[in-house]
């Protein structure tokens, strides 16, 4: 408003000689009192100021970039007025060697407040005040306890003094078979139920872990392509095959794709928790939620075994094999790890036969003469035939 009645009031002064008039856009170029501003200099302040983040409160969740390491403090910068600090020792791993570097982003929980405001990694409750748990309870910050028990239904967890109940269900993201392995250990919780009155607090390991996998999922499903390689840990089996997870994403290896030789059971090779290596073979729905599905290969990590068949295998020469599978037009005979034959009906014996399981049975071990080899269709033709 002062901006507008300066302008006006030059103008009027212009407009009394005729002679000297000037434009109200010549009046603004030519002002040469630096205490003017125009209306664009001060709409672009009002943007600067509004682009800032809100300051943070006690338990908000921020995230920044680490801007400076120092030797007891550091300093992340969240988009407000000033940096928050963070002790340095939070940023170590358990050797005490520096995990973070200058540039790297951190996500961390607020704590204290006014001049006292900092950052933490996690927190720990300690005393008999509720104010921490509280905090917790309402922001989702994790908070670090003791498992000490082991009661009916799960495990007695020690939050600085404070007594919690964490269902056996929510101690992990997987089936716990052992509850005496998670005895004596911290472990971060997320605070599910809290009531000072009734002293009431349950806690929940699992819904950290879930929120830990779905942020490295979606990191993850920004460069995964066909044909990556990854270490991945099996996380249940099946009839059907292997759910591996691979860093925040679960892929299935089907059965068929454990290995080149035939596994009638994935339990045969593979055990829970195992940790192994896998390629993805197929992509479906990425990010699809329940539609989302991931195809994974352990048997193509060691190449087509068709491509060195050529020394050990000839045709026209007598093979020795396994049935492994019939059909009505025929007998699968595996000769090598991942190499299969066919026998055709008609080439299994002088006399008529109407199915092959009438004269032959799976497991059994026969000798076949190799009639054909089409490698590029990746077809043995055998007979049982003099």
């Amino acid at each position: 408003m002062v901006v507008y009645c300066k302008l006006i009031a030059s103008r009027q002064q212009t407009t009394d000689r005729p002679d000297e008039r000037k434009t109200m856009t010549d009046d603004i170029h030519e002002n040469d009192d630096p205490s003017t501003e125009s209306m664009a200099d001060l709409l672009a302040e009002q943007d600067n100021d509004n682009s800032q983040a809100p300051e943070p409160s006690q338990g908000d969740e921020v995230t920044g970039t680490l801007v400076q390491v120092g030797e007891i403090d550091s300093f992340v910068d969240f988009g407000g007025r000033s940096e928050l600090p963070i002790s340095t020792s939070e940023l170590n791993d358990d050797n005490g060697e520096l995990q973070h570097q200058e540039g790297d982003s951190i996500t961390g929980y607020v704590v204290g407040k006014g001049d006292d405001k900092k950052l933490t990694l996690k927190q720990k409750v300690t005393g008999k005040d509720f104010t921490v748990i509280e905090q917790a309870y309402d922001s989702g910050m994790p908070l670090t306890g003791r498992v000490s028990e082991i009661n009916k239904g799960g495990f007695v967890v020690d939050m600085g003094g404070h007594r919690a109940f964490c269902p056996i269900s929510q101690i992990d993201n997987k089936f716990v078979d052992n509850p005496e392995e998670y005895l004596d250990r911290d472990f971060e919780f997320k605070v599910t139920e809290f009531s000072e009155s009734k002293k009431k607090l349950v806690v929940s390991r699992r819904a950290l872990l879930t929120i830990e996998k779905e942020r490295e999922g979606a990191k993850l499903r920004e460069t995964l392509s066909i044909g990556d390689i990854y270490k991945g840990t099996v996380r249940r089996i099946m009839p059907f095959g292997a759910f591996v997870d691979i860093g925040g994403l679960e892929g299935l290896v089907h059965v068929s794709e454990i290995s080149f030789e035939r596994i009638a059971d994935p339990k045969e090779v593979l055990s829970v928790d195992q940790e192994i290596e896998v390629k993805v073979v197929t992509i479906r729905n990425l990010g699809g939620g329940r539609e989302e599905r991931i195809g994974l290969s352990i048997k193509q990590l060691d190449g087509d075994p068709w491509n060195e068949i050529g020394d050990k295998l000839k045709q026209g020469e007598m093979v020795k094999g396994v049935i492994t599978g019939m059909a009505d037009f025929g007998a699968f005979v595996e000769l090598l790890p991942g190499i299969r034959g066919l026998i055709h009906v008609s080439a299994i014996s002088n006399e008529r036969v109407y199915h092959p399981s009438d004269v032959l049975s799976e497991g059994q071990e026969i000798e076949a003469k190799i009639l054909e080899i089409d490698l590029e269709r990746k077809r043995i033709s055998l007979t049982l035939l003099e």
